[in-house]
């Protein structure tokens, strides 16, 4: 007579081993991250058509709130900045204020060709969270006169 019970028993224990060895490698990928999805948000921008694309790396959101960004001015005209606003996605509380140029203050003259690094401060932030940063700076073309052009671009990145 053959025990059921006894088959039952080893039929619970081969499965009961796999198991556990699935639990363990799923708990070793997410304590490495794998899971996360700020682990896979590459850096990029898009946007800003007349200025021009930032490099990957010169712009950076860091876990204090301090945002900083480079652009040049690549339009054929000397520019006056007015204004500049930046809103974050992805970030809890998306709060960004006190929006200025380094070492300057609006409205600010950029050269052809010259270059500026905007900064902010945004509330809400937190290491290794995945962000994008809405960008609009609205200047005046000083050759042809015309006021309130608005140029939008995004960054992406995660909060270092």
């Amino acid at each position: 007579m053959k025990m059921k019970g006894q088959s039952a028993m080893e039929y619970l224990m081969t499965y009961g081993w796999a198991i556990i060895i699935i639990v363990i490698v799923a708990a070793a990928l997410y304590a490495l991250g794998v899971f996360n999805p700020a682990t896979y948000s590459a850096a990029k921008a898009s946007g800003f058509p007349n200025m021009g694309i930032p490099k990957t790396g010169s712009w950076v959101l860091r876990s204090d709130g301090s945002f900083q960004l480079a652009l040049s001015n690549n339009i054929p005209a000397r520019i006056n900045i007015t204004a500049i606003d930046v809103d974050l996605t992805g970030i809890a509380g998306d709060q960004c204020s006190g929006e200025s140029i380094v070492g300057g203050s609006f409205p600010y003259t950029v050269p052809i060709g010259g270059s500026f690094t905007l900064n902010a401060s945004c509330s809400g932030v937190s290491a290794g969270s995945a962000y994008t940063a809405s960008i609009e700076i609205t200047y005046t073309n000083l050759d042809t006169g015309i006021t309130g052009i608005k140029e939008r671009g995004t960054v992406m990145g995660t909060v270092s």
